[in-house]
């Protein structure tokens, strides 16, 4: 299961957009990403998209270290608070304002008809991959960080037992 979110022209100085993800096996957090994308995208939808097709690759790897390991799992699942980008991998509809992402909306569509992965509308409240890039406080904080697998304090000591040693 994955989360995903992306920010249109979040960076002010080269209006970039960012993308951010994070890729779960059962409850463990086991990818993670938050970057600009390499270029500057002209539509909200074409950030949202190259996003969905960001991480659908994401999780096909995922899908493939797993599957030669010997685990299989069934359609991995994308939770994307963006509508536009929901309707768009379900529906197919190319049109003036698509052709500029157009290998992407093929790419992450392909992965959707033949089953390798589920692309489900999540509000942002929920969305945990927000986390990663917004400035998030209080309650909605602590429940995103819980849903990390992100804890406060650590009681195991990577650095073993030291003794106090004179050096003469």
């Amino acid at each position: 299961m994955a989360f995903l979110d992306s920010d249109w022209h979040s960076d002010l100085d080269d209006q970039k957009s960012t993308t951010k993800y994070c890729v779960y096996f059962g409850n463990n957090l086991v990818s993670w990403s938050s970057r600009k994308q390499r270029v500057v995208s002209r539509s909200s939808t074409e950030v949202e998209y190259q996003g969905l097709a960001t991480v659908t690759t994401e999780i096909v790897w995922v899908k493939s270290l797993l599957s030669e390991l010997q685990v299989n799992i069934a359609a991995l699942t994308i939770y994307y608070d963006n509508l536009g980008a929901v309707m768009l991998a379900a529906n197919l509809i190319m049109h003036s304002q698509t052709k500029h992402f157009e290998l992407d909306l093929y790419f992450v569509r392909d992965k959707v008809l033949i089953g390798a992965i589920q692309v489900f509308h999540l509000p942002s409240q929920f969305q945990v991959a927000d986390i990663l890039t917004k400035s998030i406080t209080g309650p909605p904080f602590e429940s995103f960080r819980r849903k990390l697998m992100v804890t406060s304090s650590c009681d195991i000591s990577l650095r073993g037992d030291v003794k106090d040693s004179k050096v003469s």
